[in-house]
């Protein structure tokens, strides 16, 4: 198992391949809510943020959204095309991007081969925060402020709590 685990993280088109059916696939499992479906995207992008090295974790979220813009249905509840990501969810969308950045480059400068559960749960919670800054003021484009906060942020804290948690304890958990 554990040879398994070294040749696909040394396969980096292989890698980029898993960071985005990882985004597709949890994408597709929402909670159609308006005007930003909840979703286990984020699940995906901290898996991602929390394992894969910057260049791939950038490549594979990348892809995702250049599929997606292009029209692929990719996208949450099989949606895609450039209006799609340019509307209310687009900062979420774009958020994953900056998200995995943030939590990448905090692995690489905070980080070891024995990082405890707090430490993956610190950079989670800085990559959850992330996504919901680039999300929120992408939504005040669309509603106001306070709106974009109720809508884009309030229902996504404790799911992204869980989430995080539950995340960076199975992370933590693998990589032992």
């Amino acid at each position: 198992m554990q040879l398994a685990f070294q040749y696909i993280r040394n396969s980096r088109v292989l890698l980029t391949v898993i960071g985005f059916g990882l985004l597709f696939f949890c994408g597709q499992v929402s909670i159609p809510i308006q005007p930003v479906a909840i979703t286990l995207q984020t699940v995906a992008m901290l898996v991602i943020g929390l394992t894969f090295s910057k260049a791939d974790a950038l490549k594979s979220v990348t892809s995702y959204l250049m599929l997606g813009a292009l029209g692929a249905p990719v996208f949450a509840n099989f949606s895609g095309g450039f209006a799609k990501l340019m509307g209310p969810a687009g900062g979420f969308y774009f958020g994953f991007l900056v998200a995995v950045w943030v939590m990448c480059t905090l692995r690489e400068r905070f980080s070891n081969a024995n990082t405890n559960t707090k430490e993956m749960l610190l950079i989670a919670f800085a990559g959850q925060t992330t996504l919901y800054v680039c999300g929120v003021l992408w939504l005040c484009a669309y509603v106001s402020p306070d709106k974009a906060i109720s809508f884009g942020l309030v229902p996504f804290i404790l799911p992204g709590i869980v989430k995080s948690l539950l995340v960076a304890a199975a992370v933590r958990y693998l990589k032992k």
